[in-house]
């Protein structure tokens, strides 16, 4: 009997799957992993040469949780929001307490710090060795499905009081994970913030106001702890000394000097990517892309312009299109609140990163450190990024039928 209900239920989800969701997936995953092995063939310390074999074990890892988060009921799911945030939040402030003691010379057990920053918790496994788990990458799938749920059947966020909460949720991890540092990271949550708040029906002029007094605040966050600003030397430094430096670099990348310091990743990174060509070079080939620093993290955008060439990132990019087109699809037919927020956050979540990671490669932006969603080498990104479609999936074949009005008044 047992058995028979296993095959039901994955004939169930087989039918029920979004399959452009699950195409664009795999084809991204796919290009990812050729990328890492070809970069992981390239380097020379031993223990790169084994991070293609650990990336087929992360995706493995990664669809297993697709799986659970899409045969999961997401309502059942938004169930334990609450407690899937406060965990999250929990992990994200050890890394921070750890980057404190470690300071002053006590370092937390799992928590050190990786060219200054405090981000990941280090766990060794016996038979397979070091795995680092990036509470972050968490983070941000829990802050989507706890802001879904307070959101799903109340009003008050359309007054400015009322904004505080919601706003509190996306500011707590943000100051937490600015304090790991990781500024890339703390990025993503207010655009996601604002993508949930304007499909839920707040005003816009409220959200106008926030973000023109955000704007008007800029200067303030940037020049705060400097020596030289008479008021702001008082105030606690926000912008850490590597993140203004990234700034300058990108500011004066056309400096021929500075291409060969700060602005040296990425200035490596768009010579690799250009030289692909329109073909490219071919599956592994990444003569340039070898000397990248982190090519198969932050910049392996750079790896598939050279490997594929153009048409090969069109693909990429085709994927992705694809990707949020029946994400916001699927949260367009729900009718049901909380499902149809829950699909535009994780549209949002994942838009938002591959565009300030390709911005980053095609040197558009400073380097933030942040990964391409399905294709950057790392075991939490990847989870992560399979969390988020699985719950895409979750909510496109579990669309009720509500027999009542809009889910949210818009203006």
């Amino acid at each position: 009997m047992q058995k028979i209900s296993v095959r039901k239920t994955w004939q169930q989800l087989a039918i029920a799957t979004n399959w452009p969701v699950l195409v664009a997936v795999l084809v991204l995953s796919a290009m990812g992993i050729i990328s890492i092995f070809a970069a992981s063939r390239a380097q020379a310390a031993a223990a790169s040469r084994f991070d293609g074999m650990k990336q087929c074990i992360f995706l493995g890892v990664a669809i297993l949780c697709m799986a659970l988060f899409q045969i999961v009921n997401y309502q059942k799911i938004g169930r334990v929001a609450w407690l899937f945030y406060l965990l999250s939040l929990m992990l994200v402030l050890y890394t921070v307490m750890g980057n404190v003691a470690e300071a002053h010379g006590h370092p937390l057990p799992g928590v050190h710090s990786t060219k200054g920053v405090c981000a990941w918790i280090n766990i060794n496994l016996p038979g397979f060795g070091p795995v680092s788990l990036e509470p972050a990458e968490l983070m941000k799938i829990s802050f989507v499905l706890l802001l879904a749920r307070y959101l799903r059947f109340r009003n008050n966020y359309r007054t400015l009081p009322g904004l505080m909460p919601p706003f509190a949720m996306a500011l707590v991890p943000m100051v937490l994970i600015l304090k790991q540092p990781d500024l890339g990271m703390a990025m993503l949550f207010l655009p996601v913030l604002f993508a949930m708040l304007f499909v839920a029906g707040a005003k816009i002029k409220h959200l106008a106001l926030i973000m023109g007094l955000g704007v008007l605040l800029a200067p303030v966050v940037w020049f705060s702890g400097v020596p030289r600003v008479p008021v702001l030397r008082h105030f606690p430094q926000v912008i850490k000394k590597y993140q203004r430096e990234r700034m300058e670099a990108f500011l004066d990348s056309s400096n021929p000097a500075e291409r060969q310091r700060k602005a040296y990743q990425t200035y490596r990174a768009m010579i690799a990517f250009a030289s692909g060509g329109l073909p490219g070079k071919g599956f592994g080939n990444i003569p340039i892309g070898k000397s990248v620093p982190e090519a198969h993290n932050d910049m392996i955008f750079a790896l598939i312009g050279e490997q594929f060439g153009f048409f090969g990132a069109l693909i990429m990019l085709g994927a992705y299109l694809v990707l949020f087109a029946a994400g916001i699809e699927i949260s367009a037919g729900t009718r049901e609140p909380f499902g149809r927020l829950i699909a535009i956050g994780i549209v949002a979540v994942l838009a938002c990163q591959t565009f300030i990671n390709l911005m980053v490669c095609t040197g558009l932006m400073p380097v933030t450190g942040i990964t391409l969603p399905f294709v950057s080498y790392g075991g939490s990104s990847m989870v992560a990024s399979y969390m988020a479609a699985g719950l895409l999936l979750n909510v496109g074949q579990n669309r009720p039928l509500v027999m009542a009005r809009e889910s949210f008044d818009f203006d």
